[in-house]
C-alpha cells in the first residue's frame, strides 16, 4: 500500500471515486466543500458509467432535473464551482488494473465484486465502502486481509436499499453513515499526504439500529 504518513506531495494528490450512487455521491458531497475551505488543492476523479434515474433521487445526490444525465456530469456540474478541487468525470466503468495506475487515492463504492477486487489489489491506498439497509461496513489497505477476503462475495449487484424500501418510502440511511467515515478517511489521508500526523478510521462495521459489530480477527494487518 502507499504509506502518506510524514510525507509531503508538492504535486496535487490524485483521488478517484469509483461508484457515484448512495455512498460515492454523499461521500464526494462531504469532501469536496470541506476540501474547499482549506489550503490543498487535490484532483477529484468521478468514475461511474450510470445515468440518473428516478428511483436514485431518494438516497442519492441527485435532483429530479438531473434525471437522465449521466452522474459523473451531473456531480462535476455541481462541484466544479468549489476551490482547490478539481473534479474530473470518468463515464466509464472500472474493469482492469491499468485504470488505476495514476492515483494516490481510491474510494471504492460499488455494488459489485469485480471493482472492489481490482482496487484492493492495486497497490494504492484505498477504502472499501459498503452499506445495504441501515448497515454499513469499511475496510481500507490497512485491514488485515483475512478479514478482507472473509466476507461472502457477490455474484450480483446488491441494492445499498432493502427490497422494496424505495417503492414504500422506507429508505435506510446505512449509505450516510459509511459516506461519513470515508469522508473522514479522505481527508485525513490527503492531511497525512502533506506531513501532518493524524489517523483515519479504521475497519468497522455495524448497524444504525443495533450499534457497531465487533470483528473476532482485530481490524489492522499484523506487522
Amino acid at each position: 500500500m502507499t504509506n502518506f504518513t510524514g510525507k509531503n506531495i508538492e504535486r496535487k494528490l490524485k483521488i478517484l471515486i469509483v461508484g457515484l450512487g448512495g455512498i460515492g455521491s454523499q461521500l464526494t458531497d462531504l469532501v469536496v466543500p470541506a476540501l474547499s475551505i482549506g489550503h490543498i488543492s487535490v484532483e477529484l476523479y468521478l468514475m461511474d458509467d450510470d445515468n440518473v434515474e428516478l428511483h436514485n433521487i431518494g438516497h442519492q445526490k441527485y435532483q429530479h432535473h438531473e434525471i437522465g444525465q449521466s452522474k459523473v456530469s451531473s456531480l462535476n456540474e455541481r462541484y466544479s464551482i468549489y476551490q482547490n478541487v478539481k473534479i474530473i468525470p470518468i463515464e466509464e466503468k472500472l474493469t482492469e488494473n491499468t485504470q488505476l495506475e495514476m492515483y494516490d487515492i481510491i474510494v471504492v463504492s460499488v455494488d459489485r465484486d469485480n471493482p472492489r477486487k481490482i482496487v484492493h489489489s492495486s497497490g494504492k491506498a484505498w477504502v472499501d465502502l459498503r452499506c445495504q439497509g441501515d448497515g454499513w461496513m469499511m475496510l481500507d489497505s490497512d485491514t488485515d486481509s483475512n478479514i478482507v477476503c472473509s466476507f461472502p462475495k457477490n455474484e450480483q449487484p446488491v441494492s445499498c436499499q432493502l427490497v422494496g424500501a424505495i417503492d414504500e418510502g422506507n429508505i435506510q440511511f446505512g449509505f450516510a453513515a459509511v459516506a461519513a467515515i470515508g469522508a473522514q478517511w479522505v481527508l485525513q489521508k490527503i492531511r497525512m499526504s502533506h506531513g501532518v500526523t493524524t489517523k483515519v478510521p479504521r475497519f468497522s462495521m455495524g448497524y444504525l439500529t443495533h450499534g457497531e459489530m465487533r470483528f473476532p480477527l482485530g481490524g489492522l494487518k499484523s506487522e
